[in-house]
């Protein structure tokens, strides 16, 4: 697929609403007018083909920013805007940025417009979270945009479907590429929030606004679902209901479909390398209900193999999933040592989740630099999560490895629990469902627990000794 992805903004028709943030709203004639005479000031101001960083702020100003660094002939890497002065340092330097643009309000009326060729350089450069190391700086090109947005566009029926509800950071590739590019791809309307703090006012906005797409992570739902059981939210507009990010907590399905009576619900898998989609199930498959996070989305191959050798596995066998496609990154910007290690000989990109595959079926066990060893014994932190999710009483939980001086490490919980839950029901819920060494040693009850900006969980930050997150120990 060749082209560039901004080249669809020019079909969608000039009256419609592009993108509104509940102050300022765009039609798409004036989001597209407005960024070509930005577009002309940063060519004859920086040039072009350097990257330029902009913190993407939920607002009309970052999307009409955004749009007219591309047609300037310039690259944009979206960065979180709350990002420690270090870390925005580490990012500037690294993608060699010319400058960091903050989102422009609207331009001069009579100022010319530009549009200057792109091609053969990236669309977008997207860090990513950085859960542990430094973040890296994902290449988008055009060829993967215009793959993603119409495959992810297709079988999420965005185009029957045309608007969207966003209320994740647009510096996260879910949000920013599958809702907003994906729906401006296809003329749809971007209506943006930048938070959920209140879901009541945010339920009603999106009725009033009638839309019909909504996505979030694990945490978003989780959130939902316990302000629901105070107050009760009802969303019959959305018509598409997405989660990825991380694994689903499946049992607040009966709730989410509570609060989205009329939304076809999305389990989704993916990665920013694979801007940023890899596989989906629908709850009309009749696997939903297994822990598969579905089958590889049209043009992407996966594999599951031996993370040393890199020999293909049969069916059933756990190893590394690897992945290929048209909407797979080429690399890590400025960074080739990185990109030859992200890479199989046969160049499939390595995904770092431990899995198996059934039926063409992806069935994810882990991350693995989370898998540690107990006793001999290959533990996968999210195996054991998801038996403490099962747990009536046990809201949320995650689980990792300490140091002992017997078993070489052992499973610890962090769970989110009500009140009246106590140690040896977890114990008794979970013991039916893992062998004796996936037992967790201790049991923490926690308020929350540290996540990155967009909701992931940080693993490497779990410690019993937090006094941010930990109540107390279960005995």
């Amino acid at each position: 697929m060749t082209g560039r992805w901004i080249d669809t903004l020019d079909r969608a028709a000039a009256p419609h609403v592009a993108v509104d943030d509940g102050v300022e709203r765009l039609t798409y004639g004036e989001l597209r007018s407005q960024a070509r005479r930005h577009a002309a000031v940063l060519r004859e101001t920086y040039g072009g083909g350097h990257t330029m960083v902009l913190p993407a702020a939920s607002t009309t100003a970052f999307v009409r920013t955004l749009l007219a660094i591309m047609w300037s002939g310039n690259v944009p890497v979206p960065v979180d805007p709350a990002l420690p002065a270090s870390a925005l340092a580490y990012i500037t330097e690294k993608s060699r940025a010319v400058a960091t643009i903050e989102p422009l309000g609207p331009p001069d009326p009579d100022a010319p417009e530009a549009d200057h060729d792109s091609a053969g350089q990236p669309a977008l450069i997207v860090f990513t979270s950085g859960t542990s190391g430094f973040p890296k700086g994902v290449i988008i090109s055009d060829a993967n945009l215009l793959h993603a947005c119409r495959t992810i566009a297709g079988y999420l029926g965005y185009a029957g479907h045309p608007s969207a509800a966003v209320a994740l950071p647009l510096f996260y590739s879910y949000a920013l590429i599958s809702q907003v590019l994906c729906q401006l791809s296809v003329g749809g309307r971007v209506r943006l929030f930048s938070e959920l703090r209140n879901p009541l006012k945010f339920a009603a906005a999106v009725e009033a606004d009638g839309l019909e797409t909504f996505c979030g992570v694990p945490t978003t739902y989780h959130a939902l679902c316990a302000f629901h059981a105070l107050r009760p939210l009802s969303m019959p507009s959305v018509r598409v209901l997405c989660s990825a990010g991380a694994a689903m907590d499946r049992t607040l399905l009966d709730t989410i479909r509570t609060i989205f009576p009329n939304a076809r619900f999305f389990n989704n898998y993916g990665m920013t390398e694979a801007c940023p989609r890899i596989a989906f199930i629908r709850d009309d498959d009749p696997r939903f209900g297994e822990l598969t996070c579905g089958r590889p989305m049209e043009g992407v191959d996966v594999r599951v193999i031996d993370a040393e050798t890199e020999r293909e596995l049969p069916d059933g066998e756990q190893g590394m999933l690897v992945v290929r496609g048209p909407n797979v990154t080429s690399g890590y910007l400025n960074d080739p040592e990185l990109t030859q290690l992200a890479f199989t000989a046969s160049g499939f990109l390595k995904s770092g989740d431990m899995a198996y595959l059934d039926r063409g079926y992806i069935f994810i066990v882990g991350r693995y630099d989370d898998v540690f060893s107990s006793g001999g014994e290959k533990v996968a932190p999210l195996e054991i999560e998801r038996a403490l999710n099962s747990c009536p009483g046990v809201e949320a939980s995650a689980v990792t490895g300490v140091p002992d001086p017997q078993r070489g490490m052992v499973p610890v919980a962090f769970v989110k629990t009500a009140d009246d839950v106590t140690r040896q029901q977890i114990v008794d819920h979970i013991g039916a469902r893992l062998s004796r060494s996936k037992i967790p040693l201790r049991f923490y009850r926690v308020s929350g627990f540290p996540t990155t900006s967009n909701g992931k969980l940080q693993r490497k930050r779990l410690s019993p000794s937090d006094p941010t997150h930990v109540l107390n120990e279960l005995r």
